[in-house]
């Protein structure tokens, strides 16, 4: 096939994806756009994904003209329901209205953006460049996308045990054989278009979707009440984490596609936490449910939400009473030797004073491990994150006090639950099991990390914006009941 089937199998996810989201939002807010074209690229590349498996369960060939001919069926049905939206042209008038950026924001907005392209640039060519490098992709995501694209079939991999008693011939077996096949499919889609084995094609969803966790950062920065330069300044702190930018270089690994999936899901539940939006807690649905297809930990993460949305719904003295009730139900667990339950579609869990075991996640052996000096290193020392863990540091501290302080909102106490929620599990991992290992050999500490990178980041922002309105808050207080000296030097009060 030509060039042109693999440009049009590129862009029409992204194309269809935010044809959707843009029909289920008609009011022109700030924000809007970026953010269609963000969320819409990420839930257009799963989609496709979808209609791949679709595909083959009916037995059909994994050809990529019937899919785009689907696709584009999808996005006209999706443009037909917005041309039938009213217009909004009191909005457009607001729009036109509004005052123009200061010429010291122009600027540094545009020096931003020029940074950002030439980054952009620079990792475009490292990812069409450079063959085949991360070691996950040689062994699990792009072994998988090869076989699949070339025999144009999801032929089964199956578990080493099952495979050397297969007789069919036609199974195929690896070391994480289980792994969902969602980011497989991703980078065997262009190569189904191009038509033969492409290793740069096949890594170039990686930089759309780099692309589109900009945007959909950006977006949603402008819809939380972020000025254009804020948003574009916090753009430019998360794109130029140094760990980011090289999953991007070094394209393949899932990590990428479930930070991003995860960060979206995050900042689509704070939102809906604060406006109460219904389509904000539809993406939220469908960006979690996109996390459990892009890899196994993706269903651990998902379940920090139970803690946010704790927090968001419990406040005074129910949450602290929730608090204890689940430390005392864990001690006493702890001490009767654990618990053993299944979870309807799940699997079984088990929860042990030695172990812990979670269905398609794996088993994790406690006791106490000290990983403490690779952790600090990793997150603090090296350059892996910049300053971000400084910054994290200093945003829970003073976000702990504020809501200790005063009335918080559900936003806020969702968000906060979830980062701390975030943290601990990271510290029982790192620190009370055999992961442990990882991040004294330094092999999963920081690729973990990166999933709640863009959250954090996200998270951060909301704080730091809530700390500067309650400063403008206490000098508004201050003016006003500051007393006034009369001309004959009394006070007035």
């Amino acid at each position: 096939m030509s060039s042109w089937t693999v440009a049009i199998a590129l862009v029409l996810p992204l194309i269809a994806g935010a044809a959707w989201l843009r029909s289920l939002w008609p009011e022109p807010t700030p924000g809007r756009w970026p953010v269609i074209l963000g969320y819409g690229y990420l839930l257009g590349w799963v989609g496709v994904t979808l209609l791949l498996r679709l595909f083959d369960l009916f037995g059909l060939p994994l050809a990529p003209v019937p899919i785009m001919v689907f696709l584009v069926l999808l996005t006209a049905f999706a443009i037909h329901r917005i041309s039938r939206q009213p217009r909004n042209d009191a909005a457009i008038d607001h729009r036109r209205e509004s005052p123009a950026f200061p010429i010291w924001q122009s600027v540094l907005t545009g020096a931003i953006l020029l940074w950002l392209g030439l980054r952009f640039m620079g990792l475009a060519l490292e990812v069409w460049w450079q063959p085949l490098f991360p070691w996950d992709a040689w062994t699990t995501w792009t072994l998988r996308a090869r076989v699949w694209a070339d025999l144009s079939e999801l032929v089964p991999f199956i578990s080493p045990g099952a495979w050397l008693i297969d007789t069919t011939g036609r199974a195929y077996t690896i070391e994480a054989w289980h792994y969902p096949p969602t980011v497989s499919l991703i980078a065997a889609w262009p190569v189904l278009a191009f038509g033969t084995w492409n290793e740069p094609l096949a890594n170039l969803p990686w930089l759309g979707c780099f692309l589109a966790l900009g945007l959909g950062f950006f977006g949603q920065a402008r819809r939380w009440g972020a000025p254009p330069l804020t948003a574009m300044v916090l753009v430019w702190l998360l794109m130029s984490l140094p760990l980011l930018n090289t999953h991007i270089a070094l394209a393949g690994y899932a990590d990428l596609w479930l930070a991003t999936a995860l960060g979206f899901a995050f900042m689509s539940f704070l939102l809906w936490m604060r406006d109460g939006d219904l389509r904000d807690g539809v993406w939220w649905v469908l960006l979690v449910v996109a996390c459990m297809l892009i890899k196994v930990e993706g269903l651990a993460w998902a379940m920090l939400f139970v803690a946010a949305w704790l927090g968001a719904k419990l406040r005074g003295v129910w949450l602290p009473a929730v608090l204890l009730v689940v430390t005392g139900l864990g001690i006493a667990l702890w001490m009767s030797g654990g618990i053993v339950f299944e979870i309807p579609w799940v699997g079984q869990v088990s929860l042990r004073p030695d172990r812990i075991e979670l269905p398609h996640i794996g088993r994790f052996d406690l006791a106490p491990a000290e990983a403490s000096e690779p952790v600090l290193r990793h997150l603090f020392i090296y350059d892996n994150w910049h300053l971000l863990f400084y910054l994290l540091a200093l945003t829970l501290g003073w976000g702990t006090a504020h809501a200790m302080r005063r009335p918080t909102d559900p936003a806020f106490r969702a968000g906060l639950a979830w980062v701390v929620a975030s943290l601990l599990g990271f510290y029982i991992l790192f620190f009370w099991t055999d992961a442990a290992l990882w991040a004294i050999q330094a092999t999963s500490t920081n690729r973990i990390v990166l999933h709640f990178a863009p959250a954090f980041v996200f998270w951060t922002m909301t704080v730091w914006m809530l700390r500067l309105t309650a400063v403008e808050q206490d000098k508004s207080v201050f003016h006003r009941t500051k007393p006034v000296e009369s001309s004959t030097g009394s006070e007035i009060t």
